[in-house]
């Protein structure tokens, strides 16, 4: 018995495979697989691709997939789930059981190894999304900020620049953050960058988040700001999910993830999402994701062939996987 799991994310797939006993077998990676970023021909192609190299990783055929769960990137709306098992219906494994979720559920079941709780996603945008134990679920944002979603990378990187420029010209409070992102554009002055505007050059705001940190980390009050105001913002986000979907007297796992929230230099963004999430009337357990999304995709995956997903099993996985894992340093 083979359970495949799936990560299909905005910049790259993940595909991997685990037995009975919870060791990982096979991890490959391929192209994005967010068909909102390409189309659907090309998504499929890319999620084929992982699978297809985690198989031949593992020597098996595609038929020896007895489960297999896919996080989807874009799959947010009624309509996208149309779309999504559009696009995963031609390349499941034959035989196999299959399911898909939005991709932001992996990391709930990685990070609970239940599924049930609010995973809080902060990279280079902003998604939360939470299961209860009957099932239930909510979706609170993940479209931008033009519906609502003040966090993630590329929205800290926005206030960067907005509140260094307002700073130079007096309508603020002065930041180191004017020179650093100066320097970071190889420009003079910041509005400089309205010739990139005019041009159509993309910005690249979500890599502005990690000067705000260490502008941050120098004592800059700016980038204090930003940051609190970024971890208060996912907060709200995540008490709405959390008051949709729980009662206050239960206990609710919480799982922030995310290169922005994992990647973070500087505490002060994930503790104040953390302080105003404890002081709520909810009992809140807040972590941040340890292990590899596609681990959840595993889990799910597992759950769905009614394999009992137990501590010991779920630990098999983290360790297991991380063989397959670029070595630190």
């Amino acid at each position: 018995m083979l359970f495949l799991g799936v990560d299909a994310g905005g910049s790259k797939t993940v595909a991997a495979l685990a037995d009975a006993a919870g060791q990982v077998v096979a991890l490959a990676e391929a192209g994005r697989g967010n068909f909102q970023h390409s189309t659907i021909e090309a998504a499929r192609a890319e999620v084929q691709r992982s699978i297809e190299l985690a198989a031949a990783q593992a020597a098996i055929g595609a038929a020896e997939i007895s489960s297999a769960y896919f996080g989807m990137a874009g799959a947010d709306r009624p309509r996208d789930f149309e779309l999504v098992r559009e696009l995963l219906a031609p390349i499941v494994p034959p035989q196999a059981r299959w399911g898909f979720e939005n991709d932001a559920l992996l990391g709930l079941w990685a990070g609970t190894r239940t599924g049930v709780g609010v995973a809080v996603i902060c990279g280079t945008g902003t998604n939360v999304v939470g299961v209860n134990s009957q099932g239930e679920k909510v979706q609170v944002g993940g479209m931008g900020t033009l519906f609502g979603d003040y966090a993630g990378g590329g929205y800290i990187g926005e206030l960067a620049l907005a509140r260094s420029q307002r700073g130079a010209e007096g309508r603020g409070e002065p930041t180191m953050l004017y020179q650093l992102l100066c320097e970071h554009y190889q420009v003079g002055e910041l509005l400089d960058l309205v010739d990139w505007l005019y041009a159509g050059k993309d910005l690249g705001l979500a890599q502005l988040a990690p000067i705000v940190v260490q502008a941050a980390a120098q004592g800059d009050a700016v980038a204090w700001e930003i940051l609190f105001e970024v971890g208060e913002e996912l907060a709200v986000s995540a008490l709405a999910a959390i008051r949709r979907l729980f009662q206050p007297e239960e206990k609710v796992e919480v799982v922030a993830m995310g290169s922005v929230f994992q990647r973070a230099q500087h505490p002060l963004m994930y503790e104040a999402f953390v302080r105003r999430l404890l002081d709520s009337e909810y009992t809140v357990e807040v972590k941040t994701l340890k292990t590899e999304p596609v681990v959840g995709a595993l889990l799910a995956a597992a759950a769905q062939a009614g394999v009992d997903v137990d501590e010991e099993f779920a630990r098999s996985l983290e360790e297991s996987i991380k063989d397959y894992l670029p070595k630190e340093g």
